[in-house]
């Protein structure tokens, strides 16, 4: 079922022949909006990438201050989680432990805190304005962060100023705050195909059309997510951002693991600048491997290919 980017910025499903039965299995809905959420969301990637690629990398590699999680990343569990429980899913016989899969899904996907993140900065890229670390932190003398409806508005409300609106459609479609309060509490009947909560009944269709949607929202922000990342096949030189940098028009390689793209930035210096006293830094997400590699050689930005991408990746 491929997706094909076509020369008008739109996202399109060319869909062969055998093809249908297999989307037979999907509620109605996925056919329209996978396109339509890739092409909204893709706004944001493209724009963001043309205003300052720096800070667009920044934003992808999602590199942060040391915290408690520096030895994971939760958008990667979740990247891997999401597969696993449709396999669960689509293997349950049972309707009831299906729907509740269904809800629980939905919860995960609309609660996720790194899809905002990576889609407020990408907006705010677009602006001008440099990666955030933390773009919704939580509330002082509060155990939460924003709630999923907050963030949605400021998205919107930023959108519009950079032009990329349409980077919130899949985000409004997909949010039904009194649906999430009931699932969240445990606060919900299953009444036959029905779901019943203390502010209304959703029907069967209801269910599996924000389900789906939510599922679509997901797969079109990952697919994204990774074709970008996989746009850089070799190494590249770019300027940093201004403010990185007191050095004007400081120039940045992008270093890249084969098979797999983007994985990095690093002082564009050569051996003999380094031994100098030039100022050499570097960042990303590498594997201890890929660290020993590039601390024997600073100049080298092309890193060979790695059989396990996802586990024991460092932010150095």
């Amino acid at each position: 079922m491929p997706l094909v980017h076509n020369e008008d910025g739109y996202w399109e499903l060319k869909i062969e022949d055998d093809e249908h039965l297999a989307l037979d299995k999907f509620h109605p809905t996925f056919k329209d909006a996978l396109p339509r959420y890739c092409t909204a969301l893709d706004r944001a990637f493209v724009k963001a990438r043309e205003k300052c690629e720096f800070e667009f990398l920044l934003t992808l590699f999602r590199i942060r201050g040391a915290d408690n999680r520096a030895i994971g990343d939760a958008y990667e569990t979740t990247l891997r989680a999401m597969p696993l429980l449709y396999e669960v899913h689509n293997k349950t016989e049972n309707y009831e432990a299906a729907r509740h899969l269904q809800l629980w899904i939905y919860v995960h996907i609309v609660e996720a805190s790194e899809p905002y993140e990576i889609l407020s900065n990408l907006v705010n890229v677009s602006l001008g304005k440099r990666f955030s670390g933390q773009f919704y932190p939580y509330k002082v003398g509060k155990s939460q962060p924003e709630s999923p409806g907050t963030k949605i508005v400021r998205i919107e409300r930023t959108a519009v100023r950079a032009g990329v609106s349409q980077v919130v459609t899949p985000l409004k479609e997909i949010w039904d705050k009194n649906l999430r309060n009931a699932i969240v509490h445990s606060d919900y009947i299953l009444h036959g195909c029905d779901v019943l909560t203390r502010g209304r009944k959703y029907t069967h269709e209801e269910i599996m059309t924000v389900v789906t949607r939510a599922f679509v929202y997901h797969q079109a922000l990952s697919i994204l997510y990774k074709v970008h990342i996989e746009s850089y096949d070799e190494p590249k030189t770019i300027t940093v951002h201004p403010a990185f940098s007191r050095r004007r028009e400081e120039k940045a390689v992008v270093i890249v693991r084969e098979g797999h793209g983007a994985v990095g930035l690093k002082a564009a210096l050569t051996k003999e600048e380094i031994a100098r006293g030039k100022i050499y830094w570097r960042l990303g997400r590498f594997t201890p491997k890929e660290i020993d590699i590039l601390d024997s050689d600073p100049t080298l930005a092309l890193l060979p290919r790695s059989e396990n991408n996802n586990s024991c990746e460092k932010l150095i």
